[in-house]
C-alpha cells in the first residue's frame, strides 16, 4: 500500500498533575503533550488524517544534569521536525519506507547535534504512529488488520537480520485481547498507606491516592515498583510495601523499575539478596528488574559476569538503554533475556522485537516483551498504546497516566463526551468528567479495536494549542 504525506501539523495539550511523579533523580509535577496531526493519501486517492502524541518528558530521555528542561524539549520538538521532513519528502511510499526514513532522518540529526539517541528517535515513533492511524483510517481498517495483512510492507529482517523469512502474522494472536491487567506504578513519592498521607496533602478528589486505596478501591493485583539506586533506603520502602501486599489474601505481581539509578551492579544484588532473604514471598513474586543499571554501565561487556548474575536471580530487561535498532540483540549477549515495548521509541521497533522474542523462544530461550508507559493519557497516547498491547497479546500493562493526571479532565467538553459514548467500556462517567474504568486490577479494551490505532477521530483541535505559538511562550 503506497502512501504519500501531504501535510503535518504540531499541537500541545497542557495538563495539570494531581499529584507529583519522581522516578529515578527526576520529579516532575506538570505535563505538556506534543500532538501530531498528519495527512495521508493513498494512491487510489482516499485521503485520512492520522494522529500522534507523547509527552515532552526530556528527562526519561537524556538524564543529563547539565541539560535543562528547556533544552531538552527544544531537543525532542527539534527531532520531530527533522522526521516530519523526512516524511514530507518522502513521496509515493510503503508505510516501512516511510518509517524508514523518518528513523534514519532522527538518527543522522541525533548524531550531528550530538543528542542521545533514545531522544532523536522519538521524533520518528510519533510520525510513524500517525502514518499508521491515517492509514488504517483511509483504509478503515484496525491496527491488528494491518498487521495480520502486512500492509505496512514491513520487512523486519531490515531491522534483525535473523527475522529472514519470518511472517509477524503467524506470530500474533489470533485475536486482539479485549481485556488488559492494570501494572500500577508506585512512584518513589507516593504514599504507600492511607494513613501516610498528611492531611494538607490528602487530594479528596474522588480517586485513589494511596496504594493502599488502588489495592481495595481498583483491585490492582500487578505492580510496578519505582526503586532509587540505594539498596539499604529501597529495601525499606519496599518492605513496607510487601508489609501491606502480605495483609491481603491474593496472588500479586511485581516488577522492579531502577530508571538507571543503580551505579554498581554488586549495590543490586545486595538489594536483591536482601529480599530473597528476608521477603521470600514478595521476593518470589517479582517478575523481572527493569533498567536497574545506568545506561553508561548497562552494557558493558567487561560487566557481562555480573550482569548474568544478577540476571539468574531475577529477569532483567533494558529500556531506557534500547536506543537503537540493534541494541536489544547486543542485550541478549549480555545476559539480558527482555526488552520494553513503549510508544515513544517506536512501534515497528516494538514489532521486530517481539518477532525475535518469538523466535529466541522457539529455540530454547527464555525471552519476553514487557509494555511499559511514559505517562500515556487520554485521547491519543493512551488509546493508541492500549491497541498496540492488545494487538501482540500482552496480558498487563504499566498504566500511570490515570494515576498522575486525573481521568479525562483535561480534554475538552466534546472529547470527554466522545470518549465516554464511543468507549463505555474503557472509560466511566462521573459528574462531567470520566476516568478509566478499572474493575479487578483490569481495563475493557475491545471498542478500541476501530480504523487505525483506535483515536476514532475524537481529538479537539480546537482545545490544543499551535505547537509554534505556545514555544514562543515558554521562551519568554
Amino acid at each position: 500500500m503506497q502512501i504519500t504525506v501531504k501535510e503535518i501539523q504540531f499541537y500541545v495539550r497542557e495538563m495539570p498533575m494531581r499529584m507529583p511523579f519522581k522516578f529515578g533523580n527526576v520529579t516532575i509535577d506538570s505535563q505538556t503533550a506534543l500532538h501530531v496531526a498528519m495527512d495521508v493519501e493513498l494512491a487510489d486517492g482516499r485521503q485520512a488524517r492520522g494522529w500522534a502524541a507523547d509527552m515532552l518528558a526530556p528527562r526519561w530521555f537524556d538524564k543529563d544534569p547539565n541539560k535543562t528542561v528547556a533544552e531538552g524539549i527544544r531537543n525532542l520538538v527539534e527531532g520531530a521536525y527533522a522526521a516530519a521532513e523526512a516524511y514530507r519528502a518522502g513521496g509515493r511510499q510503503s508505510g516501512f519506507a516511510l518509517w524508514r526514513a523518518g528513523y534514519e532522518a532522527g538518527r543522522a540529526w541525533g548524531l550531528a547535534q550530538g543528542v542521545d539517541p533514545l531522544l532523536a528517535s522519538n521524533g520518528g515513533a510519533l510520525m510513524e504512529r500517525a502514518m499508521i492511524d491515517g492509514l488504517g483510517v483511509a483504509l478503515n481498517r484496525s491496527y491488528f488488520s494491518l498487521l495480520q495483512d502486512n500492509v505496512l510492507a514491513l520487512d523486519l529482517a531490515q531491522i534483525h537480520p535473523e527475522l529472514v523469512g519470518v511472517e509477524l502474522s503467524a506470530l500474533l494472536p489470533p485475536a486482539p485481547l479485549r481485556s488488559l491487567h492494570i501494572r500500577h506504578t508506585v512512584g518513589l513519592v507516593d504514599p504507600i498507606r492511607t494513613v501516610d498521607i498528611a492531611d494538607d496533602d490528602r487530594l479528596h478528589d474522588g480517586l485513589p491516592q494511596s496504594l493502599q486505596e488502588y489495592i481495595t478501591e481498583q483491585g490492582v493485583r500487578y505492580l510496578k515498583v519505582k526503586i532509587g539506586g540505594d539498596p539499604v533506603a529501597d529495601f525499606e520502602r519496599l518492605r513496607q510495601i510487601a508489609d501491606l501486599l502480605d495483609e491481603g489474601s491474593f496472588d500479586y505481581h511485581i516488577s522492579l523499575d531502577g530508571n538507571e539509578q543503580y551505579n554498581d551492579a554488586g549495590d543490586l544484588s545486595v538489594l536483591l539478596e536482601r529480599l530473597e532473604e528476608r521477603l521470600p514471598v514478595f521476593y518470589g513474586r517479582i517478575l523481572y528488574i527493569e533498567q536497574p543499571l545506568d545506561r553508561s554501565i548497562s552494557l558493558d561487556a567487561g560487566l557481562a559476569g555480573d550482569i548474568r548474575g544478577i540476571a539468574a536471580k531475577r529477569p532483567m530487561l533494558i529500556d531506557e538503554s534500547d536506543e537503537t535498532l540493534e541494541t536489544f540483540r547486543q542485550a541478549l549477549e549480555l545476559g539480558y533475556t527482555g526488552v520494553s515495548s513503549k510508544s515513544c521509541k517506536g512501534l515497528i521497533k516494538a514489532l521486530a522485537n517481539y518477532a525475535l522474542v518469538h523466535q529466541l523462544n522457539d529455540a530454547g530461550r527464555n525471552c519476553f516483551i514487557t509494555a511499559e508507559d511514559l505517562t500515556t493519557v487520554p485521547v491519543v497516547a493512551l488509546q493508541q498504546d492500549l491497541v498496540h498491547v492488545a494487538a501482540l497479546g500482552i496480558p498487563h500493562l504499566e498504566r500511570n497516566g490515570h494515576h498522575y493526571v486525573r481521568g479525562l479532565d483535561h480534554l475538552s467538553a466534546s472529547e470527554r463526551s466522545l470518549c465516554l459514548e464511543r468507549h463505555g467500556d474503557l472509560y466511566r462517567a462521573e459528574g462531567d468528567s470520566g476516568f478509566l474504568d478499572i474493575r479487578e486490577g483490569q481495563i475493557e479494551v475491545g471498542s478500541l479495536q476501530g480504523a487505525g490505532l483506535g483515536v476514532d477521530g475524537v481529538v479537539d483541535v480546537a482545545a490544543m494549542q499551535p505547537l509554534d505559538s505556545w514555544l514562543r511562550r515558554i521562551d519568554e
